[in-house]
């Protein structure tokens, strides 16, 4: 018996993303929106170099990411809500509320640990426990991003006065 050509050159099926995939893709474009929101604060409201680079790095990279994820999101036909959670817009409006200077400075690198570690968690769920492979390959290529961005906040805490964690 023949296969036709059609059947030998069906496309693979996409898996549709599960609850844990989904979970992972709107957690992760929350965390980007909220990076480079939080980011462009720190450019207009940090007072040390370091605080305003690490600020400019995180949009360029966040945004980035955010682009490849929106992407793959269309792709897989997963709505993305326009806006951070509801404890990313509360850490966004204390940054935002605090005064320019050493104080913001200290605030935001303990906020930026907190949220870069929240996502390293989240992002390992999702390449352990994942099921469509292409959300999964997202998560990997996230990783190691996230993960700079956690080591330069660690580097940088103790010169704001922040233990890393």
């Amino acid at each position: 018996m023949a296969l036709t050509a059609s059947t030998t050159a069906a496309p693979a099926a996409v898996v549709q993303p599960s609850e844990q995939d989904t979970a992972w893709m709107i957690a992760a474009h929350q965390a980007n929106l909220a990076e480079i929101a939080t980011g462009k604060m720190a450019q207009d409201k940090g007072s040390s170099a370091e605080v305003k680079g690490l600020g400019q790095r995180f949009v360029t990279d966040h945004t980035k990411l955010d682009a490849s994820l929106t992407a793959l999101a269309q792709k897989l036909n997963v709505t993305l809500p326009a806006e951070p959670n509801a404890e990313q817009k509360a850490v966004a409006d204390k940054l935002q509320a605090a005064a320019a200077g050493d104080a913001f400075d200290k605030m935001w690198i303990e906020q930026q640990l907190a949220a870069h570690t929240k996502s390293m968690k989240a992002t390992q769920q999702e390449i352990d426990k994942g099921e469509a492979a292409q959300v999964k390959q997202a998560a990997e290529a996230a990783m190691p991003v996230i993960t700079a961005h956690h080591e330069a906040l660690m580097k940088a805490a103790p010169d704001f006065g922040v233990k890393p964690q």
